[in-house]
Order: C-alpha cells, then sequence, then structure tokens
C-alpha cells in the first residue's frame, strides 16, 4: 500500500466522519421540527411515520459510520440518504402542485422554501455518500 492510498483513506474517513456528524445534527434538527409540523395531522400519519423511517436511517447510518473507526462503513448512510431523498422530492413537489393548483401550504411560503433546501441539502449528502461507498469498494483498493 502506498502512502497515497494510505494519504487518501485518511481523507476519505474524514469526509465520511464529517458526513456522519453532519447527519446526527440534521436529526436533531429535523426529528422536532418535522413533529411540529406534522402534529396537526397526527404522528400516526403515513407521511410522517416516512419521516420517522428516514430519521431512523439516517440516525443508524450516521451511528454505524462514526462506530466503524477505523474502518469506514457509508454504505447504511447512503441508503437512508437515498430513502430521504426520495421522501424529500415527493415532499418538494407535492406542495409544488398545490401551489400549481391554486392551493397553499399550512405554513405559507417558508413550508416551500424549507423541504426544497432540505431535499437539495439530503441530495448533496447521497451523492457525497454514493461517492464514499464506491470508493470504499475492493475493485478500488486495488
Amino acid at each position: 500500500m502506498s502512502w497515497v492510498s494510505i494519504i487518501g483513506m485518511a481523507n476519505l474517513r474524514k469526509i465520511e466522519s464529517g458526513l456522519a456528524w453532519f447527519t446526527l445534527v440534521a436529526v436533531a434538527v429535523y426529528f422536532p421540527v418535522e413533529t411540529w409540523a406534522s402534529w396537526t395531522d397526527g404522528l400516526y400519519h403515513p407521511y410522517y411515520l416516512v419521516d420517522v423511517i428516514a430519521m431512523g436511517l439516517l440516525l443508524w447510518g450516521a451511528l454505524r459510520s462514526l462506530r466503524a473507526r477505523p474502518e469506514r462503513s457509508p454504505a447504511v448512510l447512503a441508503a437512508a440518504y437515498a430513502w430521504t431523498v426520495a421522501n424529500g422530492w415527493r415532499a418538494t413537489f407535492a406542495r409544488a402542485f398545490e401551489l400549481l393548483l391554486g392551493g397553499s401550504l399550512d405554513h405559507g411560503p417558508a413550508e416551500m422554501w424549507a423541504v426544497s433546501i432540505a431535499t437539495i441539502t439530503a441530495l448533496a449528502c447521497l451523492i457525497l455518500a454514493l461517492y464514499l461507498v464506491v470508493r470504499s469498494s475492493p475493485a478500488e483498493s486495488e
């Protein structure tokens, strides 16, 4: 193993750790905000339950990644962000179509902005997590 590959692995580990810590902070914000926003529809509502699954996957992926040290383990984090982005995509466009049809949102324009920005951020995290997964494959280490 060359010094370049050792340095590269250390940098990938730092990137993954940064993503995992960012994810923990995001879940710490996501959980109370989404719970508050969903309160009127009921916490048994299917859309909120999909969010709870996303939060659980994100938490699991971040903790798994951080506990894997000194190894890397970005796969669950990538799967968690894939689920979260799919849900965010649905949520963003459901709101966009509601507005296009002349409807309104429960929390006004801020709701559209928040959901859109969260979806774009999660998509960026998914791309980064997928990059980390690809870079952790056995073919990359040869």
